[in-house]
């Protein structure tokens, strides 16, 4: 697929450099694919033509590039042209490992090193001396192409090749040298690979897409590039597996199960293909034409004797020297619909059918069935372990058979799931259980382990279970074929790893087809050579794991763009984000061409994440209302063998706060609240004190009250009876008329004292208003008196606060008690004005009076006036004193109110 920088299809070389960027020449130019990005470069930078003929890098990790109109070397990020070098005609660079610079043109090859050149043509031995290739390989051989042959320099002696030695073309346009040795040629009639002295040949049939090879490019992860004229890159990539299908020979590519033989023969049970035999490299197919009893074969086994046994769901067969012979129910199998088969070491033969289990022993079967201990009639899968137990896998459970008893096993055991279809023991005596939908089962010392896709298995479904020679479990399911480390599953089942990292494959690996199949037995099959052998609805799939070539090479990852509340911004070393963004989405990828599907990924944003979080395959990290603060993205990613690149790529990032989330908006709102908090101490402090003036201002009062009444009364009870005692004597009717007085000064004490305690008390207001408390205060003063007193209230009556009503009653209460005792009034008016802005209390007697303005001076000052005065300010009103000898007084009290 072209980009606006590839504008071309005809690729004409590649190279991939040491810092991991592919360089593509063209017929239009240069192009540099690095990080994800590609960079196009023409003679506008530089370049002395923009027809691209060869790349070579140098020793100094510099670029040298022949155009059609001369050489160019790139380094420090730039073009400078080379006149020593011949300017047009120039067709192939190489830089070899003592540093040396090969030019091939149409004039042959030259060899420039340190100012001195050596010329080599066909006088020398050469093929042709147009040389459009150069490469070396692990000997220190150069290897030319040229326009008619191949030719090989070691030393001064060249060793030419051409169609008669396995060649497909004399027209020699490319050539590389893979690691492992083997030198690709690239032709004008197809590709070619020279390795252990001989050539083999690729052209359309095998998957090119054009036969006329203009490049040739192994990249870092094995991967091979071909580039084609006018048709493309086509990737040659190593294939892990090999299949057989119809094409090979297959009577059908619906495999059901596979078994080898002691002479290394491999048997292929298919469905509706019969019976396939693969003995060296060729495929022989028997049928019902040849005695078999149905062409659907399910089971497959070998005994002892050399027999085959194959099991059909029309009996029991037994394949030797060439002839079929078939068992059903009527010669006492359990059922004719065969699914498993299993040859124990002491030479009984198990058969699992759809109606029980059979053991064929000493010619005679045996049958069990649910009857006698099995969990279900459906057996699938038959094994036999090291201790001799036989175990069978059935629709409702696995079962364990010794000393003719079974045991079963089923999920309220731990089993994930009662559908088992696979089973394998490993060399620790752990048995390992595959389920339809449960995955994964380990029965290890009595205790089950589970590992579904909750755990990182591709598939719950596990139709075959193969261990290699590297302590490695292969599986087959739907989803492929798929390794993972022994190693691997003793972790997760001892605890200290969470999950499992399985390698899976597919069609990149070389299948056809990544569904396996399963309903027959076996499924798998590990042959004595070590190579594995599944069965897929697309023929049967081989592999060799210790012929696999792992990549060593981790992914280059890159980030490709952040998004801020859906608005894209590029990756730079540092992002600055203003404050209130609320969504961040993270997108990143990771380069590689074996199998950029199996590409894992895991990324952790620093600051937030304390652990790496499993993307899986996913290219994207969401992150929603992060706080302000510096934050580190980063991401690694593996290949498909699972290797981790060590560092990935990352990124800082601040995201700025809002005034009211810095640490100096902190500081303030600190401050403030210890101002107030302190404003709050000093408000309450001030409170403890005004309530302490209160009371002291009350003791006051009482003393006032004790000295000007209490004790003046107890002052004059004490005179009398000093004169009842001078008197006594002389006449008792004095004495009686002083004890009168007594009698009355005690009873005007009681009287006071009461009015103290009521005062003290202070609950006169506890259940009524305060016009009512005044009448009750008037009453109660007025007792005994020849005193008339009258309440009025005059405007709309409102409560008032608990502090203002409790202070005008107790001045309403003192004006009272000094008209009643001291202005010898004969009537009193209490009068209680409200108004929008204030109350009024006045109270009015038309006693004697006294002069007001003398009262305030000096020692003169009453205690009474002085307590009203106080309580005055306490409500924030104010108090004014109307009185004049023989006209009475007027005492009025306004306080101010809120509406």
């Amino acid at each position: 697929q072209n980009t606006p920088e590839l504008k071309t299809n005809d690729i004409r070389v590649l190279l991939e450099d040491r810092q991991g960027a592919l360089w593509i020449g063209t017929t239009d130019g240069l192009v540099r694919l690095m990080d994800a990005k590609f960079t196009a470069f023409t003679t506008r930078d530089g370049l002395p033509s923009n027809v691209i003929d060869a790349l070579c890098e140098g020793y100094d990790d510099s670029l040298w590039v022949a155009t059609a109109a001369g050489i160019a070397r790139f380094g420090d990020n730039a073009f400078t042209a080379r006149s020593e070098f011949p300017g047009n005609g120039v067709r192939a660079l190489f830089a070899d490992r003592e540093g040396a610079l090969w030019i091939g043109s149409s004039e042959g090859l030259a060899r420039y090193k340190n100012g001195a050149v050596a010329k080599y043509t066909v006088q020398d031995g050469l093929a042709n001396n147009s040389v459009v290739s150069i490469d070396q390989d692990q000997d220190g051989r150069l290897w030319i192409g040229t326009a008619n042959g191949l030719s090989q320099l070691e030393g001064d002696r060249f060793l030419t090749y051409i169609t008669r030695d396995g060649l497909p073309s004399n027209r020699i346009i490319s050539l590389a040298v893979d690691r492992e040795g083997s030198v690709w040629i690239g032709t004008g009639g197809g590709l070619s690979r020279f390795a252990n002295n001989h050539f083999s040949n690729f052209r359309v049939g095998d998957g090119l897409a054009n036969e006329i090879i203009l490049s040739i490019f192994q990249d870092r992860e094995g991967s091979l590039w071909i580039g084609t004229e006018s048709a493309g890159l086509s990737l040659l990539k190593d294939k892990k597996f090999t299949t057989y299908t119809v094409r090979e020979g297959l009577g059908s590519d619906l495999v059901k199960s596979i078994y080898e033989d002691r002479r290394g023969n491999i048997w292929i049970g298919t469905n509706g293909g019969g019976l396939n035999l693969l003995k060296d490299g060729k495929l022989t197919t028997y049928t019902t034409a040849d005695g078999l009893s149905s062409n659907v074969v399910l089971a497959l086994f070998g005994d002892g004797d050399d027999n085959l046994w194959v099991g059909t769901p029309d009996g029991l067969n037994r394949f030797r020297d060439g002839k079929f012979k078939t068992f059903t129910s009527a010669d006492g199998l359990a059922n004719d619909f065969v699914r498993s088969i299993y040859a124990d070491h002491s030479g009984n033969l198990w058969i699992g059918t759809r109606g029980g289990l059979s053991r064929l022993r000493r010619g005679h079967f045996d049958i069990y069935t649910t009857a006698d201990g099995l969990p279900n009639d459906f057996v699938g899968t038959i094994y036999e372990d090291v201790q001799s137990n036989i175990w069978i896998g059935t629709l409702g459970g696995l079962s364990k058979f010794t000393d003719e008893k079974f045991t079963t096993y089923t999920t309220r055991d731990g089993l994930s799931s009662e559908v088992v279809i696979s089973l394998h023991e490993d060399a620790d005596g752990a048995l390992w259980i595959g389920t339809s939908g449960g995955g994964l089962n380990r029965l290890k010392q009595g205790k089950f382990t589970v590992y579904t896709t909750r755990n990182g298995l591709p598939d719950d479904v596990v139709y075959s279970i193969l261990e290699d020679r590297q302590n490695s479990l292969w599986l087959s399911s739907n989803k492929g074929i798929f390794r993972v480390n022994k190693k691997e599953l003793d972790d997760f089942a001892n605890g200290t790893v969470g999950s499992i990292t399985p390698v899976l494959y597919g069609p990149a690996d070389g299948m056809i087809t990544r569904e396996c199949t399963g309903g027959g037995h076996p499924a798998g099959w590990r042959s004595a050579d070590g190579k594995l052998w599944f069965s897929t609805i697309k023929g049967v799939a081989m592999i060799d794991p210790e012929k696999i070539k792992l990549n060593d090479q981790p992914p280059p990852v890159a980030i490709e763009e952040i998004r801020v509340d859906d608005e894209s911004i590029t990756p730079s070393q540092t992002i600055e984000l203003s404050p209130g963004k609320s969504r961040l989405d993270f997108y990143y990828t990771a380069l590689s061409f074996v199998a950029p599907e199996r590409v894992r990924f895991k990324y952790k944003l620093e600051g937030f994440d304390s652990d790496w979080v499993d993307g899986g395959t996913r290219r994207i990290a969401y992150y929603t209302n992060l706080r302000p603060g510096r934050y580190k993205f980063r991401v690694i990613a593996s290949n498909n063998d699972g290797l981790w690149s060590p560092t990935g790529a990352a990124f800082d990032l601040y995201l700025k706060p809002h005034f009211y989330q810095t640490y100096w908006f902190y500081a303030l709102c600190t401050l403030v609240l210890a101002i107030l908090v302190w404003q709050l101490y000093r408000l309450r402090l001030k409170r403890v004190e005004s309530q302490f003036a209160a009371v002291l201002a009350e003791r006051n009062r009482i003393a006032r009250e004790i000295h000007d009444n209490l004790a003046q009364e107890m002052l004059g009870i004490s005179v009398q009876l000093e004169v009842v005692a001078r008197t006594m004597p002389a006449s008792a009717e004095l004495a009686k008329t002083h004890l009168d007085r007594v009698r009355i000064l005690v009873r005007h004490g009681i009287a006071e004292a009461r009015r103290y305690v009521w005062d003290l008390r202070s609950q006169a207001l506890d259940k009524t208003d305060l016009p009512a408390a005044l009448s009750d205060t008037a009453r109660r003063l007025t007792t005994e008196t020849a005193v008339q007193a009258k309440v009025e209230v005059s405007g709309t009556f409102r409560p008032l606060s608990p502090l203002i009503e409790g202070n005008l009653l107790r001045i309403g209460q003192e004006a009272i008690n000094n008209a009643v005792r001291h202005a010898q009034a004969r009537n009193i008016l209490i009068d209680l004005r409200f108004d929008a802005r204030c109350v009024q209390l006045s109270v009015r007697d038309d006693g004697h009076g006294f002069y007001y303005e003398e009262s305030q001076n000096g020692d003169a000052k009453h205690f009474g006036l002085v307590g009203m005065q106080e309580r005055a300010v306490r409500i924030g009103g104010s108090l004014k004193v109307n009185s004049r000898e023989g006209e009475g007084t007027e005492i009025i009290v306004n306080v101010p109110i809120s509406g």
